[in-house]
């Protein structure tokens, strides 16, 4: 036999990974091969474009109002308190009932509230509390559509397709965020917040009329019992996995230590020094390309223990709060961003797609509806003390807790062995 019988083809190697890319890349795009989600990803991507004008705008409107980080609290607090109130109420209807018309209504509901607001603020009749009633109601909105949104997107994907489909929607999300920034920044400076919100609201109607377009699910088991019932059923199923309340309670110790400081303290920062919206538009911006780079791992990458990764990506979320505590200049603030993005992405994708994937169909959004309890109970109480406390000690201090406690609560939860349990085939 021949040395060139026994040597290895060169151009092997080469094939069999363009053969994997190729095989990763198909399957990262293969929900959209049903026209339903299609739909569906189309009136989220609409939806997304809007979401991401609204906080800057509202920030930037009460600040405007009164100039107070405490109402800014305030205001922000209002739009998590129904999630904390109404998502049980939210995952119970969403297994219950026909999740594309939960949906739907709260799509609805929320064009209503954020119309209303845009048309306040429009006409220079707005005051802090007309903005804290109706940012409860569009909380309540969001507290039935995202619980509903978590099972559909199961049945319009597939469960093999579930991180996929995930990953699709929050690389969209980050898309439209980087333009919808850029808009926001632009549109608060030259006009004012109240044309950012109205274009907000809507991009609901968008993603009502795709909504619509969907079929009634059919054959769906219903709980048995009544709506306290299903909330009950939900609740036990969730208690039964040990790793999931775990998730939960760092994302809940997080939420208020970590990402409620920023929410609150990172607009205040901006506008006192480093210039206003546009600044902290610019670092929006930054977080949303990190999201879309999020959202390309999360489409391409299977880890075998997804909530180890997950966590690990976590700690990239440290160096923003570090940075604005300083603050940095706004260059080294939007690295920080791109980081921060990319880890709430694979962070998110990563829980979703376990819950997805792990719990019976029928209890997905009742799951989903206990894990948004768990992680934003905490996260009002975060933002309603962000703004007093940096009155007492500065920003500074407050923002730089914050940094080492992402790391700190981060470390302690990979120590706990029910994190390393739950696995995935690889991918």
């Amino acid at each position: 036999m021949s040395d060139t019988a026994i040597r290895p083809d060169p151009g092997a190697g080469g094939r069999r990974e363009a053969g994997r890319r190729g095989v990763s890349t198909r399957r990262m795009f293969a929900p959209l091969a049903a026209a339903d989600f299609r739909r569906y990803y189309l009136g989220q991507t609409a939806s997304a474009f809007g979401d991401s004008l609204t906080p800057l705008a509202i920030a930037f409107a009460v600040l405007h109002l009164t100039g107070s980080a405490v109402d800014l609290g305030i205001v922000l607090l209002s739009t998590r308190l129904p999630v904390i109130v109404l998502t049980l109420l939210g995952g119970a209807a969403g297994d219950r009932f026909s999740r594309r018309t939960v949906m739907l209504l709260a799509d609805l509901t929320r064009f209503a509230a954020h119309g209303t607001t845009a048309l306040l603020l429009l006409t220079g009749t707005a005051h802090l509390w007309m903005l804290v009633v109706l940012q409860l109601i569009a909380g309540a909105g969001s507290a039935f559509f995202t619980p509903a949104a978590a099972g559909l997107v199961t049945g319009l994907a597939g469960r093999e397709h579930v991180q996929a489909a995930n990953s699709l929607i929050s690389i969209s999300r980050s898309a439209a965020s980087i333009l919808a920034l850029g808009a926001a920044g632009a549109l608060v400076a030259l006009v004012g917040p109240g044309w950012a919100v109205l274009v907000d609201a809507l991009t609901f109607l968008v993603s009502a009329a795709f909504l619509y377009r969907l079929p009634l699910e059919a054959g769906r088991p219903r709980p048995s019992g009544g709506v306290l019932a299903g909330i009950g059923g939900g609740i036990a199923e969730f208690s039964r996995h040990r790793w999931l309340w775990m998730w939960t309670l760092h994302s809940a110790l997080t939420n208020v230590l970590v990402v409620s400081p920023i929410l609150v303290l990172g607009p205040y920062v901006a506008d006192r020094d480093l210039g206003g919206a546009p600044a902290w538009s610019a670092i929006g911006i930054a977080y949303a390309v990190g999201g879309l780079a999020g959202g390309f791992v999360g489409a391409r990458w299977r880890p075998e223990r997804p909530m180890v990764a997950a966590l690990l990506f976590f700690l990239l979320i440290a160096p923003l709060p570090a940075l604005l505590a300083i603050p940095a200049e706004p260059w080294a603030l939007a690295l920080a961003a791109v980081a921060a993005g990319m880890e709430l992405v694979v962070y998110n994708v990563l829980q979703t797609t376990a819950i997805q994937r792990h719990l019976p169909e029928a209890f997905v959004s009742r799951a989903t509806s206990v894990t948004l309890l768990g992680a934003l109970v905490a996260a009002p109480v975060g933002m309603g003390l962000a703004g007093p406390a940096a009155e007492l000690s500065g920003s500074g201090p407050v923002l730089g807790v914050g940094a080492v406690m992402a790391v700190l609560l981060t470390v302690v939860t990979l120590c706990a062995p029910a994190v390393w349990r739950i696995r995935d085939e690889p991918g």
